[in-house]
């Protein structure tokens, strides 16, 4: 028998516990509308993306460390978007001008 057999594991990993959170969570997750379990599934999906950083989450709880993963993606996403959006708005008043600039060459 090795060691690693006589030891095991004594701790569960990060990716266990997102999946044990999932689980308890899904009395929550049957009772919300279709698109809500989606944005659900959607944030615990951000969790995995942070396992490593979850594993050495030692003095938070296994949820504390996952909703701070989750922050973390919803935050850039809204970074993303407040971004496309300033791009948006001076393409607009870019369109706006170069409109206005030739209808006022078209009066002269």
């Amino acid at each position: 028998m090795s060691l690693k057999e006589i030891m095991g594991r004594t701790l569960a990993t990060f990716t266990q516990l997102i999946a044990q959170e999932v689980s308890s969570w899904a009395g929550f997750r049957r009772a919300l509308r279709r698109e809500d379990q989606e944005i659900l599934d959607s944030l615990f999906q951000a969790a995995k993306y942070h396992v490593a950083a979850g594993s050495y989450a030692s003095k938070a709880s296994p949820f504390e460390a996952m909703m701070v993963a989750m922050l973390i993606e919803a935050y850039k996403s809204n970074t993303r978007l407040e971004k496309r959006l300033v791009c948006l708005e001076k393409e607009r008043k870019q369109a706006q001008q170069k409109s206005a600039d030739e209808i006022s060459d078209t009066r002269h």
